[in-house]
C-alpha cells in the first residue's frame, strides 16, 4: 500500500483503527487495576513517585521543609511549651522567653547561672540555677534549697532534678531528687554514675518512678513527625514542640529557631 493510498482511506477503516485503538486502552486499565477494583502493586508505585497518594488522589503528600526564623542569643538550655506556643531558653543569669504566636521576646533576671529549664504541663516553667525554682507568670513561685544541675523529668505533680558532685575513690555521683509541684523535697537517692559516664550531660539518670514523667527536652514530636533533613551541614536538634511544628537546632553559628512547612 503506498503512502498516496494510506492517506486516501476513508469510513469504515477509520472506524476499525480507533476501535482496535480504544481496546488497547480499555486492556491496558483493567491490567492496571486489581479483581477489586484498586490499583495494581505497579501503578500504587507508580503514583507514590509521582508524590500522590493512590488510596486518595487529592491528597497533599509534600514532603516537609525547614525554614528559618531567628537566633537564639546566648542559648543555653532550651524547651518548649506543651500548653502553648512559647520557647524558653537560658540566657546566662537570665531566662529569655519567645511568644511565637506574637513574636514577643522578654526577659527574666534570676541572678544566677541558669544551667537548665522545662516546661510544666500547665505552663509553670522549671529552672535549674543553682537549686530549683518553679516560675509562674513571669515570678518565682517557690525554689527548693538544694544544689543541683539539671532537669530529668517533669509532669503535672512536679519534677525530678540531679546534682553531681565527685568522691575519691568512687568518682563521679549523682544525687537525685524528686520534687513536688511546691518544690518541696518528696524523696531523693545517690548513686554512682554508670561506668563509662563521665559527662553528668550524657548521664541517663535513675528511674523516674512515675509514667508520667517527661524529659523537658522532646527528641521525637508527639505526631511521630521526623526532623527536616534540609538542615544546615553539620546542624543537629537540640528541642522540639509536641506538635513537631517548632525546632531548635545548633550549627557553628549557635542556636537557632526554626520551623517546619509543607513545600508549596
Amino acid at each position: 500500500m503506498t503512502a498516496h493510498r494510506m492517506h486516501s482511506i476513508r469510513g469504515p477503516a477509520r472506524l476499525r483503527r480507533t476501535g482496535v485503538v480504544a481496546l488497547a486502552v480499555l486492556m491496558f486499565l483493567a491490567a492496571c487495576a486489581g479483581a477489586d477494583g484498586s490499583a495494581s502493586p505497579s501503578a500504587q508505585e507508580a503514583a507514590a513517585s509521582a508524590g500522590v497518594d493512590a488510596a486518595r488522589p487529592d491528597a497533599s503528600n509534600a514532603p516537609s521543609i525547614a525554614a528559618p526564623l531567628r537566633m537564639l542569643p546566648g542559648a543555653g538550655a532550651v524547651a518548649f511549651d506543651p500548653s502553648q506556643p512559647r520557647v524558653a531558653w537560658a540566657a546566662g543569669e537570665e531566662i529569655r522567653m519567645l511568644d511565637l504566636a506574637q513574636d514577643a521576646e522578654s526577659r527574666h533576671p534570676v541572678g544566677a547561672w541558669v544551667t537548665d529549664v522545662g516546661f510544666a504541663p500547665d505552663g509553670a516553667l522549671w529552672v535549674i540555677a543553682g537549686d530549683a525554682q518553679l516560675w509562674r507568670d513571669g515570678a518565682v513561685a517557690c525554689r527548693a534549697d538544694v544544689e543541683l544541675d539539671r532537669l530529668l523529668g517533669i509532669d503535672a505533680q512536679g519534677a525530678v532534678a540531679a546534682g553531681y558532685t565527685h568522691a575519691d575513690g568512687t568518682g563521679m555521683l549523682r544525687r537525685q531528687i524528686w520534687l513536688d509541684a511546691s518544690c518541696n523535697v518528696s524523696s531523693e537517692q545517690t548513686d554512682p554514675v554508670p561506668a563509662g559516664v563521665s559527662d553528668a550531660e550524657a548521664d541517663p539518670g535513675a528511674p523516674l518512678r512515675r509514667p508520667s514523667l517527661r524529659a523537658p527536652r522532646m527528641s521525637v514530636p508527639a505526631d511521630g513527625a521526623a526532623a527536616p533533613t534540609d538542615w544546615p551541614k553539620g546542624a543537629r536538634p537540640i528541642a522540639v514542640s509536641a506538635d513537631g511544628r517548632w525546632w531548635v537546632i545548633e550549627d557553628a553559628a549557635g542556636r537557632a529557631l526554626w520551623t517546619r512547612q509543607s513545600r508549596p
